[in-house]
């Protein structure tokens, strides 16, 4: 029975968040795909809704007043808590459902490991795209996440400390990613770059980090476009990059939730998920001892990945001691 209640649930022993289950798995995993579905995998915090909006832009020539919330679904994976009563998100299912009449092609988004993945996904031509970002920047993300959404009153619930210390060992230690639970759902960065980093060979796979995106993002838009067989000029391209943009996606989420308000759904307040996402905002954050203890775990875990290079930094970067919600810029 799939509880609404519960924080986590384990499907072959892999922890998963809140609103799946092992029954939602099992759909996802015999998804009936389509030769021109587009995924995109993150890890959580990594950039997903950029990349999403990313490629709905090119597959609209950049033309966003085209785009509405049907663009803009959901985790895949997740049941559609939008719906009212726990009756109606139990017979709803997982967002996958949702997806079964919408046009070709289907921008899907997933936080699965690799090894979760529709098994169609090698047997027809689908594309796949995948973005990394420094576990660093991921791990202050989460903690300015829950700051945002469950207020500073409320951090004791997600751990017995405000403390950023506390987080940050605890997270590094694998046992608190979500509130109310003490287990890391989706498991552990490592293991989920490392499952995807496993098929860089693949025909089928397109992989970017976050960090490649802030930093040349017309770049990144012309890349995206040819692995997805699209050929847009000059100011298509300049199209998508002023839609992608922080205050346009900002101002095109805010429309969305309006919308949905009009169509009688329940809505949630979802400006936390969408902040500026500054690389390297962790040397503001990581204690000397704290980035000390996560090279030595990263160099040990990561050692054998060409993605994760760039994410080999040494620990003289100046630092505080402790983070307060108040000085978090995202």
């Amino acid at each position: 029975m799939f509880d609404l209640d519960s924080r986590v649930s384990y499907v072959n022993g892999f922890p998963l968040p809140l609103l799946t289950n092992e029954g939602f798995m099992k759909e996802v995993k015999d998804m009936e795909l389509r030769e021109d579905d587009i995924f995109i995998a993150t890890y959580p915090k990594s950039g997903t809704h950029w990349m999403q909006e990313i490629v709905q832009l090119i597959l609209v020539d950049g033309n966003g007043e085209k785009l509405n919330s049907s663009h803009r679904r959901p985790i895949f994976e997740l049941a559609d808590v939008t719906l009212k009563t726990k009756e109606e998100i139990l017979a709803a299912g997982p967002i996958l459902r949702q997806m079964t009449k919408d046009p070709s092609p289907r921008v899907i988004t997933t936080h699965v490991p690799y090894s979760l993945l529709p098994k169609q996904l090698n047997e027809k031509p689908c594309k796949l795209i995948y973005v990394y970002r420094h576990p660093k920047d991921v791990i202050v993300s989460f903690y300015n996440f829950f700051s945002r959404q469950y207020g500073m009153d409320n951090l004791d619930n997600i751990h017995p400390s405000r403390d950023f210390a506390k987080f940050f060992d605890t997270v590094v230690a694998g046992n608190c990613i979500y509130p109310f639970n003490f287990t890391v759902q989706y498991g552990s960065w490592f293991d989920h770059v490392r499952g995807y980093y496993e098929h860089t060979g693949d025909h089928n796979l397109f992989s970017i980090s976050y960090e490649t995106m802030k930093k040349d993002l017309r770049k990144v838009v012309e890349d995206v476009a040819v692995f997805v067989g699209r050929q847009l000029n000059q100011a298509a391209v300049n199209r998508v990059v002023e839609f992608a943009s922080f205050q346009s996606m900002k101002e095109a989420y805010r429309k969305d939730r309006l919308e949905s308000i009009k169509l009688g759904k329940r809505v949630f307040d979802n400006s936390f998920y969408h902040h500026k996402g500054t690389i390297g905002q962790w040397r503001n954050i990581f204690t000397l001892e704290q980035n000390k203890y996560f090279d030595e775990h990263f160099g040990e875990a990561m050692k054998n990945c060409e993605w994760t290079k760039p994410y080999v930094l040494d620990d003289k970067a100046t630092v505080r001691t402790y983070l307060h919600c108040d000085k978090i810029t995202m």
